[in-house]
């Protein structure tokens, strides 16, 4: 389920952010970047700077919004994103294996400047951080 589910979010990414964008929630969003971020720390691949800072950037716009914005307990919403983080790792079979290589494919789609810029005009619309699809 995990691994069709983060496959399929990983395709309409690479297939193009504004499109995943207009669709895909924020909270989804929050749970891919951290996500995938988590699979890379855990098998030791660093992101570039440039990337890593977007990444950082990105979290914390988001967590913020989500804190503003969510219709029940954000720290809630948060911490269960966190736990996802946890089970995917747990899900990992090996830091060679496809789903890791779609996890770097993401991440590098996640990270990238016209994503980060789309994702800060996003932002600036109060909604429910769940309205949206997630897969």
């Amino acid at each position: 389920m995990k691994k069709a589910l983060l496959s399929s979010l990983t395709i309409v990414l690479l297939l193009g952010s504004s499109v995943a964008s207009a669709q895909t929630s924020i909270a989804c969003e929050y749970m891919l970047l951290r996500v995938y971020h988590a699979e890379l720390d855990h098998c030791r691949v660093a992101l570039p700077k440039e990337r890593e800072d977007r990444y950082q950037r990105m979290r914390a716009a988001m967590e913020t919004f989500i804190r503003a914005n969510a219709k029940g307990n954000p720290e809630a919403m948060i911490a269960g994103i966190a736990n996802n983080e946890k089970r995917a790792i747990e899900g990992l079979s090996s830091c060679q294996s496809e789903d890791f290589k779609l996890a770097r494919q993401a991440i590098d789609q996640l990270t990238d400047f016209s994503n980060e810029r789309q994702v800060t005009e996003t932002l600036k619309v109060p909604r429910d951080p769940q309205r949206g699809t997630c897969g």
